[in-house]
């Protein structure tokens, strides 16, 4: 059992404090390198991979014989679109393809635990009460830069459309549902800020 202080942030009132949480296991990192392979794999899974290089078919232009094939004394040439011409078609150039590759449902969860522990160890963690319904922009944002937080994710439990909307106006801030939490967003944010309901069931459930 680990005893953690973490701040508190009252959103209607305006109010700062902390709260003592017990954490059921410890803090040490287990892996480092399942973190990283998430991270990896994430980055990858958002790749577009749409670049793409026109093939022979592809180019505009005659389907002529340059020249003759012998007598020139040149280099036996069969079209202008080969690959050694300029506006010719590209040697293996890149074509549409996936970036993504599988990973492991226990590493994932794994590397989750693992970021969520970083975070914790590191105080970063702050819970939240009372977002309200009606939240705006500059509420968040008056909050943040009273605290000093240079970057926060917010972690809220999918119900609370204007706090979406809210956070999408503000650079460096993230309102993310609770059920899509994952690592390279947790790690990505200086500070994570928890709705209070969603604290003990998604952030400590995590780390079991």
């Amino acid at each position: 059992m680990t005893a953690l202080t973490l701040k508190t942030i009252d959103f209607a009132k305006g109010e700062v404090g902390s709260k003592q949480v017990d954490v059921a296991s410890t803090l040490e990192i287990e892996s480092a390198k399942s973190v990283a392979y998430i991270v990896r794999w994430q980055l990858a899974s958002r790749r577009a991979g749409s670049a793409k290089t026109k093939t022979m078919a592809e180019i505009s232009g005659t389907t002529a014989k340059p020249h003759k094939q012998k007598g020139t004394g040149r280099a036996r040439q069969g079209s202008r679109r080969s690959v050694q011409f300029v506006g010719g078609r590209t040697c293996h150039g890149p074509m549409p393809r996936s970036f993504d590759f599988s990973m492991p449902k226990k590493i994932v969860a794994k590397a989750l635990s693992d970021a969520v522990k970083f975070k914790l160890k590191e105080e970063k963690f702050v819970i939240c009460s009372d977002f309200g319904s009606e939240i705006k922009t500059s509420k968040i944002s008056s909050i943040l830069i009273k605290n000093n937080f240079a970057s926060a994710l917010i972690i809220h439990d999918g119900s609370n459309i204007a706090l979406e909307k809210a956070a999408r106006n503000i650079k460096n801030v993230k309102a993310l549902r609770a059920n899509a939490i994952n690592v390279y967003d947790i790690l990505n944010f200086d500070h994570i800020l928890v709705d209070s309901k969603v604290f003990e069931s998604t952030i400590l459930g995590a780390m079991a």
